[in-house]
C-alpha cells in the first residue's frame, strides 16, 4: 500500500476535507488506508451528486454505475462530461482529480484484506443510496421538503451514520475485541448516532443555502414561508435533536482503547460541538453568511485534544464540556 499512502500524503485528500483530513492523518496504519480510501470514494460520488454539469437523471445514472463499480459488478462509468476539456496549463481541480483517479483507487482493492474491501463497499453503497434519494426528492423545478422525520433520520444514516458504523467495522477488524471497552453492537449504535448528529449539524449550518437551491431538510414545513420564519420556529428543536445524537460521541470516544484512534475519533465531535454552539447563538443574518469554526480555533482544539488523549476519559470529558456549553 506504499503508493496509496504516498498519494494520501499529497494535497488531494486535504483539498476535499478541511477538518476530517486531520482525523484521517492521525489514524494508525492498521486502518488509515482503508478509512482514507472509503472517504475518497464517497467524496467522488458526492462530486457527481452535487454537480450542475449534467442533468439530475444523468447524475443518477452515473451514481448507479459508480455503485456497481465499487461493488465489483461493472466497470467504472464514463466521466467524460464531468471532466470536460483540459486547456494547456490549466490546473485540474480536486473534484475532477477525484473522478479521474476513481478507477485507480478501486485497483487498490486487490491489495487489501477482504474485510476492509467489504466494509468500504458497504459504506459507499449506503452513501450513494442517500445521494440517490436526495436527487430524486429535490430534482424538480419547485422547492421541495422532506415529508417526515423518518425520511430525515434515514437520510442522515445513509450519508453519515453509516460512516460511524464503517469506522467501527475498521476498528474491530484491525484490533478485534480489543478495539473498545464496549460490545461491538453498542459501539455500532453509538457510531451510527454520532455520524447522524454530524450530518444533522451540516443540515442546520447549510439551511439557508439549501433553501435557496430548493431543498429543505427540515420536515413538515412550508419552504415558501421563508427561511427566517422556519429557522426561528423549528431550529431549536432540531438543535436539540442534534445535541442528543452528538452526545453519543462522548461514550464512543471513551470506549476506544487506541490513543490515536481515540483522538482521531474525537476531533469531528470537538469541532461539531463548537459549531453547534455557534449555531445556537447565531441570528439569521449570521447563518446566511455560513457558520464555521475558524482555523485557529480548530488548531486550539487539536492541541487540547492531543493533551487530553493521554488520559483515557479526558477526551470524552472535554467533548461533553463543549457540548454542555452550547445554548439550549
Amino acid at each position: 500500500m506504499d503508493d496509496f499512502e504516498r498519494e494520501l500524503g499529497g494535497d488531494l485528500l486535504a483539498s476535499v476535507s478541511r477538518s476530517f483530513y486531520l482525523s484521517l492523518k492521525i489514524l494508525p496504519g492498521e486502518i488509515r488506508s482503508a478509512a482514507c480510501l472509503g472517504y475518497l470514494l464517497a467524496r467522488a460520488t458526492d462530486t457527481v451528486a452535487d454537480t450542475d454539469a449534467i442533468a439530475a437523471g444523468e447524475r443518477l445514472h452515473v451514481l448507479s454505475g459508480m455503485a456497481a463499480a465499487v461493488a465489483g459488478e461493472a466497470p467504472v462509468p464514463d466521466f467524460t462530461k464531468l471532466l470536460g476539456e483540459r486547456s494547456p496549463g490549466r490546473t485540474e481541480d480536486a473534484e475532477q482529480a477525484s473522478l479521474r483517479r476513481f478507477s485507480a483507487w478501486l485497483a487498490f482493492f486487490d491489495h487489501m484484506p477482504s474485510w476492509q474491501v467489504e466494509a468500504i463497499q458497504r459504506v459507499v453503497a449506503s452513501v450513494i443510496k442517500g445521494q440517490t434519494d436526495d436527487l430524486q426528492r429535490f430534482s424538480g423545478d419547485h422547492p421541495a421538503v422532506l415529508g417526515s422525520v423518518n425520511e430525515l433520520e434515514q437520510y442522515a444514516y445513509d450519508v453519515a451514520g453509516s460512516v460511524g458504523v464503517f469506522w467501527t467495522d475498521l476498528g474491530y477488524g484491525a484490533y478485534g475485541e480489543n478495539y473498545a471497552g464496549l460490545p461491538r453492537s453498542e459501539m455500532e449504535e453509538l457510531g451510527k448516532d454520532y455520524g447522524k448528529g454530524l450530518q444533522l449539524l451540516n443540515i442546520l449550518r447549510d439551511f439557508p443555502e439549501d433553501l435557496l437551491s430548493g431543498r429543505c431538510y427540515i420536515p413538515g414545513v412550508d419552504p415558501q414561508s421563508g427561511g427566517r420564519k422556519i429557522w426561528e420556529g423549528d431550529a431549536a428543536f432540531w438543535r436539540g435533536r442534534c445535541r442528543e445524537l452528538l452526545s453519543s460521541a462522548g461514550k464512543y470516544i471513551d470506549a476506544v482503547n487506541s490513543r490515536r484512534v481515540r483522538l482521531a475519533t474525537a476531533l469531528p465531535a470537538l469541532i461539531g460541538a463548537k459549531t453547534l454552539k455557534l449555531l445556537g447563538s447565531a441570528g439569521w443574518e449570521q447563518l446566511e453568511q455560513r457558520i464555521k469554526v475558524e482555523r485557529k480555533e480548530i488548531k486550539r482544539l487539536l492541541k487540547k485534544g492531543l493533551l487530553a488523549s493521554f488520559r483515557r476519559q479526558s477526551l470524552g470529558k472535554l467533548f461533553t464540556q463543549l457540548l454542555d456549553d452550547c445554548p439550549r
